[in-house]
């Protein structure tokens, strides 16, 4: 897979060399089967901003184990200095390592929500260790070891290897019954940061998400760790954007192997393989919940690896390698105060999460700029280094205004954008870097088309000819601009209706014609390249673009014999006066966002 040294370049700059931590090794298990009511055993987590792994007691009260394909559970009661202190289980201690006897028998996973806090629900460690021998389609080249550890690594891989596992159905079905009657909660701390309300909102709607807390209160050393250990109990992050702008969980370590590790006891995304950040974290303290929402406040800090496994028991992660990246950088610019502010950040590679991350970054950029949600007129400017095309960057420039919140209308042409980009069924297409540029001033930058004079009426086809048209800006002088229009070399003699209007409205009997002729062509019977192509013809709202108007009545075979000796008639009449019969653009640029239609007729001579 080509995710290319451009893309971790870009994260190794920001490499910071600390101390390791200490090194662990894999415990003994205690299997689920040999597991009993009334086993007392001892947990460890992190609690305060002093980093120290400290231990609460557990008691198993219960197991639950509904057979074939259902998700088998621990149930405990928790106790002990620490947990009478945090006030019960915290959002953040999943993950938390339990052990009886010295061996380990799984992570602390959840609690009952709003009912008992003291209740903790664990993870069989077996179901985890599943994780370490499920296939890694994504992973990625490790740029910082020696080519004699890659090989080594490799032929270990090659050994674990096993087909993906089949997931029985009723799994989920037993999850949600359990959730439904006992108010089941994961104890993971999402972590968001540089995210304004208005950009948790758009996450929230576009992803899924909920409960969303910001935490930019916490400011972690940020970079990247080479050679980063952690140990069971160890807070740890996942992330799948990191920057300025930054969104994740944060978690505690379950077990390490080597440069293995589990955590969480739980999925982060459900999204099976992946390809996120692994961190550090930070944690600054706790907050007790009155009713069981008590919360670690922490913060996702260096990135020491990658999270490949994102299941159901949990996530899965290898120190020391790191994800593929794409890089957005977005530019603000304030049209009235002349005052330009960037914002860069790395999102992990994810085909299905690129689009509306990247669309999250650049519209929570302008909302943190402008301030406002009041009447706008946005220009955008984008462009994404990508293979996807034949020149390697797929540019578009467009204008919106809105009467509130215009940056969740300007924002989704960049998102169409990169999903045409990740959308390529026939090979994955790489992104390399996104820039994006965007100026707004709070006011309405709108016109209506007013007259439209050709230079001249009467016209011969492949003649181009300008038509002067005359806007009527929002509570400005009207001004005039010149649009060029060639005329089809096989226009028939006679009147030639012609519509005038903005680069994003379409004529309707134009539109009404191709329907009834049958001209409209599903989006799945299009070529991946012809779809970009496509989108990036597509008018734009400042334009002005002259096409032919009218429904066109359906064409017998003699005529279109007949237009095509017009059209080489006209050609030859054109070659011998000495003008080129290059069709020019139709279209042209102006300040304004065009809102309406307006209509002319010029008359066609016979060649």
């Amino acid at each position: 897979m080509q995710r290319l040294f451009v893309k971790l370049f870009l994260i190794v700059v920001l490499i910071i060399f600390v101390a390791p931590l200490k090194v662990s090794a894999m415990p003994e298990i205690l299997p689920f089967d040999q597991l009993k009511s009334g086993m007392n055993g001892k947990a460890y987590t992190v609690v305060d901003g002093s980093g120290k792994i400290e231990s609460f007691d557990v008691k198993i009260i219960g197991l639950t184990d509904e057979g074939k394909g259902s998700k088998r559970i621990i149930i405990a009661q928790t106790s002990g200095e620490v947990i009478k202190r945090t006030g019960g289980i915290l959002q953040g201690m999943s993950g938390s390592p339990v052990y009886i006897d010295g061996k380990l028998i799984g992570a602390l996973s959840a609690t009952l929500k709003e009912m008992d806090p003291y209740t903790a629900f664990i993870t069989p460690i077996e179901s985890m260790l599943e994780l370490w021998t499920l296939p890694d389609p994504k992973a990625q080249v490790n740029y910082f070891k020696t080519a004699k550890a890659a090989e080594e690594e490799n032929k270990s891989n090659e050994s674990k290897e096993v087909e993906p596992e089949s997931k029985d159905a009723s799994t989920d079905e037993v999850t949600e019954d359990i959730e439904d009657t006992a108010q089941v909660e994961e104890v993971d701390a999402l972590y968001i940061s540089g995210f304004d309300a208005s950009g948790i909102r758009f996450l929230q709607r576009e992803l899924g998400l909920k409960n969303l807390q910001n935490s930019s209160a916490t400011k972690p050393e940020r970079g990247i760790q080479l050679d980063a250990t952690l140990e069971p109990g160890s807070a740890l992050g996942v992330a799948i954007i990191y920057g300025d702008f930054s969104l994740g969980a944060t978690g505690t370590v379950t077990a390490v192997d080597g440069k293995r590790l589990l955590a969480f006891g739980h999925s982060f995304t459900h999204s099976g393989n992946v390809n996120f950040f692994m961190t550090d974290a930070s944690v600054i303290g706790s907050v007790s919940g009155v009713t069981g929402n008590g919360v670690k406040l922490a913060g996702i800090g260096h990135i020491i690896g990658r999270v490949n496994q994102d299941r159901d028991s949990g996530i899965a992660g290898i120190l020391g390698t790191f994800p593929a990246v794409v890089p957005i950088t977005v530019t603000i610019h304030d049209n009235a105060l002349n005052k330009e502010e960037t914002y860069t950040a790395t999102i992990a590679y994810n085909e299905n999460l690129i689009p509306k991350l990247g669309a999250a970054v650049a519209y929570t950029a302008l909302s943190k700029m402008a301030d406002t949600t009041a009447e706008s007129t946005v220009e955008i400017d984008f462009n994404i280094k990508t293979n996807a095309v034949a020149d390697g960057e797929l540019a578009r420039k467009n204008m919106f205004y809105n009467t509130t919140d215009v940056g969740q209308v300007a924002i989704l042409e960049l998102m169409q954008a990169l999903n045409l980009v990740c959308s390529n069924t026939k090979e994955e297409s790489n992104i390399f870097g996104v820039d994006v540029n965007i100026s707004f001033e709070a006011e309405r930058r709108t016109a209506s088309i007013i007259s439209v004079t050709p230079e001249k009426k009467s016209v011969k086809p492949g003649e181009t000819v300008n038509l002067t048209v005359e806007l009527q800006p929002y509570r400005k002088p009207v001004e005039k601009v010149t649009l060029p229009y060639t005329v089809p070399l096989t226009a028939r003699q006679g009147n030639l209706a012609l519509e005038i209007h903005g680069g994003a409205l379409v004529p309707v009997n134009q539109a009404m014609a191709m329907a009834n002729a049958g001209l409209v062509t599903a989006d799945s019977n299009k070529s991946y390249e012809d779809k970009i192509k496509e989108f990036l013809k597509t008018g734009k709202n400042n334009q002005l673009v002259v096409e032919v108007g009218g429904a066109n009545e359906p064409k017998t075979e003699k005529q279109i014999r007949q237009e095509i000796a017009q059209a080489k008639r006209a050609q030859a009449r054109l070659k011998k006066a000495g003008i080129s019969s290059k069709k020019v653009d139709n279209k042209v640029d102006t300040n304004y966002i065009i809102d309406n239609v307006m209509r002319t007729t010029l008359s066609v001579e016979k060649v």
